[in-house]
């Protein structure tokens, strides 16, 4: 972050970083960010001056593990199941995603919620056509009849009524039958399941109870803003760097297979993987082992801020984790993007929804091309 309050998530290698400048850094706490004596060394013997760690801002802007969001805009026909206040706000952020001519269904029991939709919401949109079905989300008969297989991607919310009375446990036990009713459809249908489902919880407990639905991932409010209000407690200029990162314009983060930038099978630093993908202009952040995917004790598989000399050796399906603003065009050739998936880890790794979130609600998930794992 430059003195003058600009952020820069990606400057030039050769950018001269002043006295009064920030550096932005991923770690784990505040606490643990501690800077080298021999790099306070280096930087006084080029400088020919005489520094100390007072010359450094310890003020840093921390970037807790809490980045998301998706990328190139494609077609997509998404399904919003429920409908609550943040409603509204996702699909317009859903708008600024997807490639127009996309659609996005909506089911709602409520005749006002219907009304709005289709007689203002609709004229809000530019990439989408939105489509309401009448029904309940705990109504077997009417999730069937929407053809699940049909879809990229499945949102579901917890009905209004419950929010607003503040019934927390009944609208998550509306949430877990849906999903329990979604898990023995995609059963019954004895095709591979291709699509991803995405659940708001507000009980992070609850979240334990759907590891066994067909939910990808899961999105726990209370917690994601209570955790951004006491980042911004700590430090009023992280909104700036939340600013940059959670909007259309700002770099993404994306779950590339890790044979994309580094042999497979083959021991690899991860100082020399942050200059593979250095290399195409992105940045690495962490990696996934698929094979601790259902391991919540490993955190599924996931690994950010690694240590520079951690030996890694990937396999097949494993992850490289980056940050990149314009991947697609400088991306190694013969590749494609790789789902961004559970990626918001909770603090605990919990499983969550991956997307682009603000101050007020969360918004999109948005995984591309994934092979089944």
């Amino acid at each position: 972050m430059l003195s003058d309050g600009t952020v820069k998530i990606f400057p030039r290698l050769n950018t001269i970083i002043n006295i009064d400048d920030q550096i932005i850094v991923i770690a784990e706490d505040d606490g643990k960010i501690i800077l080298s004596p021999n790099y306070l060394l280096r930087i006084n013997n080029e400088h020919s001056r005489l520094v100390s760690s007072s010359f450094i801002n310890h003020n840093t802007v921390l970037l807790s593990n809490s980045m998301t969001r998706g990328a190139t805009k494609i077609i997509e026909r998404n399904l919003l199941l429920g409908w609550n206040k943040k409603a509204p706000l996702i699909t317009k952020e859903l708008d600024s995603y997807v490639a127009r001519g996309s659609e996005l269904h909506v089911l709602t029991n409520s005749d006002r919620i219907t009304q709005f939709i289709n007689e203002q919401l609709v004229n809000e949109l530019t990439e989408q056509k939105i489509f309401v079905y009448s029904g309940s989300l705990t109504n077997r008969f009417d999730l069937e009849k929407l053809n699940l297989f049909s879809y990229d991607y499945v949102i579901l919310l917890a009905n209004e009524e419950s929010e607003q009375q503040n019934l927390i446990e009944e609208a998550d036990a509306e949430c877990l039958i849906c999903l329990l009713h979604l898990k023995n459809i995609i059963d019954k249908s004895n095709k591979e399941k291709t699509f991803s489902i995405v659940a708001e919880m507000y009980d992070i407990r609850n979240c334990q109870l759907a590891n066994t639905t067909c939910a990808d991932d899961f999105i726990v409010s209370p917690n994601l803003i209570s955790k951004y209000i006491s980042q911004l407690s700590e430090n009023k200029n992280i909104k700036k760097v939340y600013d940059v990162l959670l909007t259309v314009d700002g770099p993404e983060i994306y779950s590339c297979l890790a044979s994309m930038f580094v042999p497979l099978e083959t021991p690899i630093s991860y100082y020399q993987i942050l200059q593979k993908t250095l290399k195409y202009q992105c940045l690495a952040i962490g990696y996934r082992l698929m094979k601790y995917l259902h391991d919540e004790t490993r955190f599924f598989g996931i690994v950010l801020n690694p240590d520079k000399e951690e030996q890694i050796i990937f396999s097949q399906n494993d992850k490289i984790i980056i940050l990149a603003e314009n991947f697609m065009s400088s991306a190694p050739h013969s590749t494609h993007i790789i789902n961004t998936e559970q990626f918001l880890a909770e603090n605990r790794g919990e499983q969550c929804m991956v997307g682009r979130f603000s101050s007020e609600s969360s918004a999109k998930v948005n995984n591309h091309a994934l092979p089944p794992e």
